[in-house]
């Protein structure tokens, strides 16, 4: 299957986050409900959280919304040299599933890549055939602060780390509890799930439905 997908641009938005933060996908939002409940210290973010509810909305329809969870991973911390955030390497975030993912930062953007990707499902293998297939010329990214709307078919990477402090954001949406241990808890959202100890190898957002070489990491 060919993966080409370019993210979809919704401008640039600023973030004035004064505390460090590190929340590991929080839901704000559980399927059947239709309004969006975001802790005190995540008020920074909350245009971020608006725009893409209004965009998701928009473009996939209210009925879809209402049926989806909503997961904030939200990072405002030091980076120290050479150490990034998330996982490096070439990837796609929902890999197999129907997830809408949103990522923001105001500094070291996401790379992307323009090549078209002949990739088979299997999502170890997949991302083997990625770093093979990447060509480094067809490298972009977009301006600090740029929202990013992305699904499975669209490729990335970390960028090259910046030391200092970077706020990073990722917005998702999906019909799939994430409930790895180690998962931020909302305490204003009533719900009780029972965690899934995290595997040793790669761990998958939706848990361990899916057979260890289908696994992927959560951030």
């Amino acid at each position: 299957m060919i993966y080409n997908k370019q993210p979809v641009a919704l401008g640039q938005h600023e973030v004035e986050a004064i505390e460090f933060f590190d929340y590991l996908y929080l839901p704000i939002k559980l399927t059947g409900q239709s309004n969006v409940t975001v802790e005190r210290r995540l008020r920074p973010i909350q245009e971020l959280v608006g725009v893409c509810a209004c965009d998701f909305i928009g473009e996939f329809g209210l009925d879809r919304f209402v049926d989806s969870f909503m997961y904030v991973t939200a990072k405002n911390k030091y980076q120290p040299p050479g150490q990034a955030f998330n996982r490096p390497g070439w990837h796609s975030d929902g890999f197999g599933f129907d997830d809408i993912s949103y990522i923001w930062s105001n500094r070291q953007p996401t790379v992307f890549n323009s090549t078209a990707f002949d990739l088979c499902d299997d999502d170890k293998e997949s991302m083997r055939e990625m770093n093979e297939q990447a060509h480094e010329s067809l490298d972009y990214v977009f301006p600090d602060c740029t929202l990013l709307r992305m699904d499975q078919f669209t490729i990335h990477r970390v960028g090259e780390p910046i030391e200092g402090v970077r706020c990073f954001v990722k917005i998702v949406f999906s019909r799939d509890m994430f409930r790895l241990q180690g998962n931020s808890i909302n305490y204003d959202l009533d719900y009780q799930w029972e965690y899934i100890p995290r595997a040793s190898f790669r761990n998958i957002p939706q848990g361990h439905k899916q057979v260890p070489d289908r696994d992927k990491m959560d951030d």
